[in-house]
């Protein structure tokens, strides 16, 4: 509204400015009035001129009185010039820094998603550590139960030593009736029996191994009563392990020390899985015999392949026996036979050593002595 009025002002005050302008200069022509010696054509044209230039001033002072942003642009202009410069510097500046700013934001955003990858990782180890620590928490469970258990043991341990100590006291006065390591007694239980049937089968084995010590001189423990010594957590592996074999197993008792005469026997479980060694007619070992006439050095010769045949067997897995060593028998037949045979030859033989039949662990290995072929000088 301030602009209108201000611009209908001009107007006005321009056109009655205009009209005396040429009232003045038409009473000068007619008055034929001259100024500066001019004629009164060119005073005319003087007056129109200076009436145009009386508007224009009179116009810009009205409009620099009244309006702020016309003295500035009038006066102010450099100045106008030397801010707006200014200002595009300031710009550039802020522009600068806004765009350190965002690659400063870009970076940052780089880091939070490296922090939120790493914060994921470690709550996953987190959470795989709080597992480890339920697993040791079980785990510790687990220890002071075996704890628990291996007292007891040690109990029994002590009560070992004991009799320990109180064969010590009998060593040198007392026949030894079972050596270290002598099996006991023995048992065979077939695959995946039931842990109550393993039970029994067992206590069965106990009772055998019981009446056969006492036979031999054994007598029961002062602190215990028992004449056969075995741990009871030993005993509970024993039968645990066997409830749960897929294959057919020996059961030995076996002898943990040299029992003397009149005192308890200390005896440890022995399992043993029951395979099939050698079968019927396998030939076992074949072995030269050279030309003897001596039937004493013939026998010993034969001796002592039977000896390579055992130890053959025992590294086979047939089980000996525990005071001679031996894992089976020859028909005294067949060795006066072979003995014949050799000392009857005029050349070296070969002589053939095969099972007599199917084998087991748990043995005898039986044999039989045959001439292979007969050799020449």
């Amino acid at each position: 509204m301030y602009s209108i009025v201000l611009i209908l002002t001009l107007i006005i005050i321009s056109g009655l400015i205009a009209y005396i302008g040429d009232l003045t200069g038409f009473r000068v022509g007619k008055k034929k009035i001259t100024i500066f010696g001019l004629r009164p054509r060119r005073t005319a044209i003087l007056i129109a001129i200076l009436t145009g230039i009386i508007i224009s001033i009179l116009t810009i002072t009205i409009l620099s009185i009244l309006s702020k942003d016309v003295r500035t642009a009038l006066f102010g202009m450099e100045e106008l010039r030397r801010r707006q410069s200014e200002l595009t510097e300031e710009i550039n500046i802020r522009n600068t820094l806004l765009a350190e700013t965002r690659h400063k934001l870009e970076e940052k955003t780089l880091e939070l998603e490296e922090s939120e990858k790493q914060y994921l990782k470690l709550n996953s180890q987190i959470e795989s550590q709080t597992a480890q620590l339920e697993s040791l928490r079980e785990i510790g469970q687990e220890l002071i139960i075996e704890r628990d258990n291996l007292q007891e043991e040690i109990v029994e341990l002590q009560e070992a030593i004991k009799v320990l100590y109180s064969g010590i006291s009998w060593l040198r006065s007392g026949d030894i009736i079972i050596d270290q390591g002598e099996e006991i007694a023995m048992t065979i239980i077939k695959a995946e029996t039931a842990k109550k049937e393993v039970e029994q089968s067992l206590f069965s084995l106990l009772s055998q191994a019981t009446a056969k010590v006492i036979e031999l001189g054994a007598a029961p423990d002062e602190n215990s009563g028992q004449v056969l010594i075995i741990s009871k957590k030993e005993f509970d592996d024993t039968m645990q392990n066997i409830s749960q074999s897929k294959e057919e197993l020996i059961v030995r008792l076996i002898a943990a020390m040299n029992v003397i005469e009149g005192e308890a026997v200390i005896a440890n479980f022995s399992l043993l899985e029951n395979k099939l060694v050698f079968h019927k007619n396998e030939v076992l070992l074949v072995e030269e015999i050279p030309v003897t006439k001596d039937p004493k050095e013939a026998e010993n010769r034969l001796f002592a392949l039977l000896r390579k045949v055992n130890l053959k067997a025992v590294q086979e897995g047939i089980i000996p026996e525990p005071r001679t060593s031996l894992v089976g028998t020859i028909s005294a037949v067949n060795l006066f036979e072979m003995v014949q045979d050799v000392v009857q030859s005029d050349i070296a033989i070969q002589v053939k050593v095969t099972a007599f039949n199917d084998t087991w662990t748990t043995g005898p290995l039986k044999v039989i002595m045959e001439v292979s072929n007969q050799l020449t000088d």
